[in-house]
């Protein structure tokens, strides 16, 4: 029997794997062919990556339907107005051959380029309601009056996997002299250390920054210089201003939380070149205009009217005061003006207010400055480039059973529950099928929702979901049941990566307007706000409309607990409540530990006792086994009668294992969902080791030396399964559970319960390789409760009192058939008790 499972557990790891890795080349193969066919002609970056981008400026040319990632960015390309056929004269059509085309007299509305700019709203330092009234930095571009990025400014919430010096986001560009600084946010450390928007860095600690006529000043050398220092290092730097050159001395800063930032290809950017980067966010273009629509042959994301770029070039920009920035954009072919308006939130002056700051208020204004009534309806895109932190051990819940990506789609309806779309099978799917209305019989949350539906329940939100984080879009209606969108869609943005179990990639959503007919010399104004911060449940429930009828239309449904929300949410006041009195996960953790054992201490005893009866038992069950080897059933009925002799349930042990599940799963549950949870540490942050309570312990990082065949399966980004880092905690919680076992389990008594103890040691081994990216702070409860258990159990086993005179007395009954054995009074049964019964039987 033991050669039979010595043999089955390898096979079993082995068609595991096998299964895998087939699963695995089937999703690649099918990957490869659903890519976007720029990834053909893609040549490599400087970081390695095959950036379609890059081809195309290399002078490849895109077919229709491919992924246009800024390759349009006429900004940077004046020569491409001169090709356009728009230009060509008064009779000229448009290329789609939809309504009438410009004249000479009436040029497109791209034909002048504007400079980008930057600017900056909020501030990175610690809010605290006078001197920092701000709970974010927010970054806006000129380009496409977008959103570039938006960063927290508590230090509760910092970038756990850059851990390295940050200046602030300087949005640095090539210059002749070295590296142009375009933006300096306030509370930085650059703008703590003198620096300003316009500076040249030409070295920095002594390294000089490559930079010539031919050959301008790299971004990447700065952000690489950078990534080799650490928070509350002081760095030296020689910028140029104007004609005079200055030393500058700063302190680089731990690196806040994005909850908004530019990426490519799920990889997040530092230095944001124009043509080279995943769509911003909030970007706007016009869906139609009287009887010019977008060409059904565009890319599905970055198509728009031909010859309107306004998700491409620069808009008119100004500053309107310290809180608000305006961007504006003419449309001279239809007398129309785009005005988009991003305002800041403060937080209150006094501090007894509850009055919520982590949004912006985005105001859409479409004018009509001509004397013809104009037919318009919008696109506006959602948030990008939301955190994917922990790719390789986060784990997500939601109410869709698909809904496991890094980020996902949220919406919710007015009256109706909150939904989550899988970004899976967008990632996979990528709308390259028709862009015609959805039919009612497919899957909405894959293909939008229709103008039916959101005009009969209004949309009260839509955005993007991460673990800890959201963003998300609220029109802002009045009345509350007036609604404007007529369809949201969710979208897939850039390249998607597999990984284990779920594919990484960014998305987002898409609404577009009603058609408005706007009369000259009126506006078309709507307004959205802003939500981008961390999902705190009291802090989403005051986002919203809720009505009496409605109080659940809020964004609080984005906290989703499951199934075992019951015991979640009360341990998640109770870790809240310790952490108050000790200023430690950690130590909260193991508070908790303690109060549940002690809790469970009745139970624990009565398992202590029930082991202590069945090790007694074992000469009787070997007896009867002894006897009865060739009839089974006879044998089961023997020792079964033994146990109900002496009052023992050999499931009782079981009934803690039991009780402890729900507390297992609330736990494991808070630290996926908490986000106050995320971050924290344990030994605090002078230590890099377990300083994130909701993640592995990360104790070192094994993928820089292993060799690449064996990192391939164990710490490769999209085919390892134990992940980057050697983790200590689940090893020693499975070496805890292993002496448990020793310690606990009854010695066997035949075949059947040897195998089961085998299998019950490789089951623990088992489950140290599936839960060893599990949580440390699971780990320490684990730890805590395993050291607990022990010792208890070693104490009992000292105070409680064998019973074995009575077990003694009762051993010969056993020889006899199981129906002749007399009954006992009792559970522990002495030799005296049963004397005193015989005789009085014979009174």
């Amino acid at each position: 029997m033991e050669k039979r499972l010595l043999l089955f557990v390898p096979l079993a790891f082995i068609i595991f794997y096998a299964s895998l890795l087939i699963e695995q080349q089937r999703r690649a193969a099918k990957l490869a062919a659903i890519q976007p066919a720029a990834q053909e002609n893609a040549v490599p970056g400087k970081d390695g990556k095959d950036h379609a981008a890059k081809a195309a400026a290399a002078g490849g040319d895109k077919k229709d339907g491919e992924r246009k990632i800024g390759a349009e960015n006429d900004s940077a390309k004046p020569d491409a107005e001169k090709k356009d056929p728009a230009a060509k004269g008064p009779d000229a059509k448009a290329p789609d051959g939809k309504g009438p085309d410009v004249g000479a007299d009436k040029p497109i509305e791209d034909s002048h380029t504007l400079p980008e700019q930057w600017f900056t709203l909020g501030s990175a330092a610690e809010p605290d309601n006078k001197t920092s009234p701000y709970e974010m930095l927010v970054t806006l571009t000129s380009r496409g009056a977008a959103v570039e990025r938006i960063e927290l400014s508590s230090p509760r919430y910092l970038d756990i996997d850059d851990r390295s010096g940050y200046l602030g986001n300087l949005q640095l560009t090539s210059d002749k002299a070295g590296c142009k600084i375009n933006v300096v946010g306030p509370g930085t450390a650059a703008a703590a250390a003198g620096l300003e928007a316009g500076d040249v860095i030409a070295q920095i600690n002594g390294e000089k920054i490559t930079a010539s006529a031919k050959a301008p000043g790299d971004p990447d050398q700065v952000i690489n210089a950078l990534q080799g220092t650490e928070p509350k290092q002081s760095i030296e730097l020689v910028v140029f201003r104007g004609e005079s050159t200055k030393k500058i001395s700063a302190v680089v800063q731990r690196r806040p939380l994005a909850v908004i930032r530019p990426e490519l290809d799920t990889e997040p950017l530092d230095a944001v070149r124009p043509g080279d980067h995943d769509p911003l966010s909030f970007l706007l273009t016009l869906k139609h205009v009287d009887d010019n629509e977008i060409d059904a042959a565009a890319d599905k994301i970055e198509g728009e009217i031909t010859g309107l770029h306004l998700r491409r070039h620069a808009w008119e920009a100004k500053r309107i005061d310290a809180d608000t920035v305006e961007f504006t954009r003419a449309l001279p072919r239809w007398d129309l003006e785009i005005v988009k308006r991003y305002r800041l939130a403060k937080m209150a002056a006094d501090p007894k207010e509850d009055k919520p700051a982590y949004h912006l208020t985005l105001r859409l204004e479409i004018r009509n400055r001509g004397k013809t009534a104009r037919s318009v309806a919008y696109q506006l895109d959602g948030p990008t480039g939301l955190p994917n932190e922990g790719w390789w051990y986060a784990n997500r819940i939601s109410p869709d059973w698909g809904g496991v990506a890094l980020r996902d789609i949220a919406y919710k309806l007015q009256g109706n529950d909150a939904a989550f779309v899988n970004s899976m099978p967008l990632a996979t799917k990528r709308f390259d099928e028709s862009d015609a209305k959805p039919d009612a019989k497919k899957d909405k949350k894959d293909d939008g929702l229709t103008k039916k539906e959101l005009d009969e329940s209004p949309l009260v939100y839509a955005g993007v979901d991460a673990q800890y984080f959201a963003a998300m879009m609220l029109p802002l209606r009045d009345p509350p049941r007036k609604a404007w969108i007529a369809e949201i869609r969710p979208l897939a943005l850039g390249l998607v990566k597999e990984i284990p179990l779920r594919k990484k990639t960014d998305c987002t959503i898409r609404l577009t307007s009603f058609a408005k007919t706007i009369e000259p010399g009126e506006s078309l104004v709507h307004e959205y706000q802003i939500f981008a911060g961390p999902k705190q449940p009291e802090l989403l429930g005051q986002y919203g409309a809720p009505t009496p009828e409605n109080p659940d239309d809020t964004l609080r449904p984005l906290v989703y607990y499951g199934w075992f929300r019951w015991v979640a949410q009360p341990m998640v006041g109770i870790l809240a409540l310790f952490y108050s009195l000790v200023h430690n996960y950690g130590l909260a953790i193991i508070m908790l530990t303690v109060v549940v054992r002690l809790c469970m201490f009745p139970l624990s005893r009565k398992q202590s006792l029930a082991a202590k009866k069945m090790q007694e038992l074992q000469p009787e069950m070997k007896k009867i086994n002894e006897k009865y080897k060739t009839k089974p059933e006879e044998r089961t009925r023997a020792t079964q009668e033994l146990w109900r002799k002496h009052n023992h349930n050999p499931l009782g042990g079981c009934l803690l294992a039991f009780v402890q599940l729900p507390i297992f799963m609330g736990l494991y549950r808070s630290l996926m969902v908490n986000v106050e949870l995320r971050g924290s540490s344990l030994f605090g942050d002078a230590v890099r080791w377990c300083s994130n309570l909701a993640a592995p312990d990360m104790f070192w990082k094994w993928a820089d030396s292993m060799p690449a065949g064996l990192a391939t399966y164990v710490s490769s980004e999209t085919t390892g399964w134990l992940g980057p880092y050697l983790n200590i905690f689940p090893l020693i919680t499975v070496a805890l559970f292993t002496a448990q076992q020793a310690m606990f389990m009854p010695p066997a008594t035949d075949d059947n319960t040897a195998m089961q103890q085998k299998i019950m040691k490789y089951m623990t081994l088992f489950m140290g390789v599936m839960f060893f990216k599990v949580a440390a702070g699971l780990c320490l409860y684990f730890i805590a409760s395993s050291i607990w258990g022990m010792t208890e159990r070693t104490i009992l086993n000292r105070t409680i009192k064998p019973s074995g005179p009575a077990i003694a007395g009762a051993t010969d009954a056993s020889s006899t058939s199981p129906r002749s054995q007399p009954a006992t009074n009792g559970s522990n049964g002495s030799a005296a008790a049963l004397r005193r019964k015989q005789r009085g039987k014979r009174n």
